[in-house]
């Protein structure tokens, strides 16, 4: 192959990675579910954990927990043990063996958006690129539900943004919807 026909396949590869490496920083939006607005499911967790994984991707993906608090509740499914591991800036409780919640209060933790902890309410609205419908008023928590998969209901997640009084988040709370 001659010299330049090596710069130019050089050159369209580079920007093709350009192109890529672009398209893959566009954040994940609100999305328009009909009556109500919503975030894909795909996008639901963080620190690369999601909700409804198996227990053990916990400690696969960060490590052992600073801590592990036990705890428990009853929903409609009967009593369950909650166990949270702690990680000190992010904390996951794990119900009958799979991720039911994962919360922060920490800056140091984004969500693929890259919405985190600290950014104004004004900052978080610009990245979800509209309001959401439901935001009346001066509420200070909203939450945001996973949209449906190929028109059907998956699971009903939700994640909760918590703002202060001065309209600062100051945490990001995903929970499973279970029974």
């Amino acid at each position: 192959m001659t010299k330049p026909f090596l710069s130019i396949l050089f050159f369209l590869y580079m920007v093709a990675f350009a192109v890529s490496a672009e398209a893959q920083e566009q954040p994940v939006v609100l999305i328009d579910g009909g009556h109500f607005d919503c975030l894909p499911v795909a996008t639901f967790g963080l620190k690369g954990l999601r909700l409804w994984q198996p227990e053990a991707q916990v400690t696969v993906l960060l490590g052992k927990p600073g801590a592990i608090e036990m705890g428990g509740s009853e929903d409609d499914g009967g009593p369950y043990e909650v166990r949270t591991y702690n990680y000190g800036d992010l904390k996951v409780d794990i119900v009958r063996g799979l991720i039911d919640r994962i919360f922060t209060d920490s800056s140091h933790v984004a969500m693929e958006s890259g919405i985190r902890v600290g950014q104004s309410m004004k900052q978080v609205v610009e990245i979800l690129g509209r309001r959401p419908r439901d935001w009346q008023g001066e509420g200070f928590e909203f939450s945001i539900v996973t949209c449906p998969v190929n028109g059907k209901w998956v699971q009903e997640d939700y994640v909760d943004l918590n703002f202060n009084a001065d309209k600062i988040l100051v945490s990001i709370d995903y929970a499973a919807n279970r029974p």
